[in-house]
């Protein structure tokens, strides 16, 4: 099993962000993740930011909801709850790069005045104790090395009966990832280590204090999503082909490729799943 540090996390994100921009409607959705399709969504965008909607839904964000973002990417989440919620968020993110993108996009959305963007680890971070309502994780959970201190801080920073809600792929049963060379090179790709399954979590999360209060399997609503990505993925292997005849491309822009063609054979075996959920912490 690889372990990647929080380097090669900001070195995924900053040499690939040109893909997401290229194949992912980054400037209509600003989202970098996969998206939910259902009879409301007729285009990729609306569907990345259906995502967003039924995970607000579920974890019940409102307008007066102090909220973080954790792992906020390019703002997409962040700015799509400000406008719709009016709540005040704060986005962390490793990348340097995604806080100038991501503070950028705000003011172009028009909510830079409840919205701000750090450098900054979810698994310290500068936030004094019971400080947010909920903690937003898209995307981001999974590609914690160590699970247990993600969780361990999230309970620090939220009031209590604070929400955290996740949205991620997972393990679709309880399997280790030695033994699929498949899913190995889905997430490696992604700069993630390892994934767990919604057992998992739950598990995790209860010895932090953390219970369920919703959960939504969409992974049949982000196929679509997986076929965009399946096809940007062969395109991408060609394109990386004739950039390395005339230059060197850095290690994930060159794997970047492989890692959405794997994801697409891994769903058709059904070893992965996609879930949206929102969990309460008692303290």
């Amino acid at each position: 099993m690889k372990k990647f540090t929080e380097k090669d996390i900001v070195s995924y994100y900053d040499s690939t962000e040109v893909h997401y921009r290229r194949f992912w409607k980054f400037e209509q959705s600003l989202g970098l993740h996969y998206g939910v399709w259902d009879e409301t969504t007729k285009t990729l965008a609306d569907a990345i930011l259906n995502t967003n909607a039924k995970l607000a839904k579920i974890g019940l964000v409102k307008q007066e909801d102090y909220v973080l973002d954790a792992g906020c990417g390019v703002g997409g989440s962040t700015i799509f709850m400000a406008k719709k919620y009016g709540c005040k968020i704060v986005g962390i993110t490793l990348s340097a790069k995604q806080v100038e993108t991501a503070t950028g996009q705000a003011a172009k959305h028009g909510v830079s005045e409840i919205t701000s963007f750090k450098e900054m680890s979810y698994y310290s971070t500068s936030f004094e104790d019971n400080t947010f309502d909920v903690v937003w994780a898209m995307e981001s959970m999974q590609t914690a090395t160590d699970k247990s201190l993600f969780f361990k801080e999230v309970k620090r920073i939220l009031k209590p009966e604070g929400r955290l809600l996740i949205g991620d792929v997972f393990k679709a049963y309880d399997y280790s990832i030695d033994d699929s060379r498949l899913l190995q090179e889905m997430i490696n790709g992604w700069a993630m280590s390892d994934l767990l399954t919604h057992k998992e979590l739950e598990s995790v999360g209860s010895q932090y204090g953390f219970s369920v209060l919703g959960s939504l399997d969409v992974t049949e609503e982000v196929y679509p999503s997986v076929l965009r990505i399946f096809g940007a993925s062969i395109l991408g292997m060609f394109g990386t082909f004739f950039y390395n005849l005339y230059r060197r491309a850095s290690y994930f822009s060159r794997i970047h490729y492989r890692t959405g063609i794997a994801q697409y054979f891994a769903y058709r075996k059904k070893i992965w799943k996609y879930y949206l959920i929102a969990l309460r912490v008692k303290k």
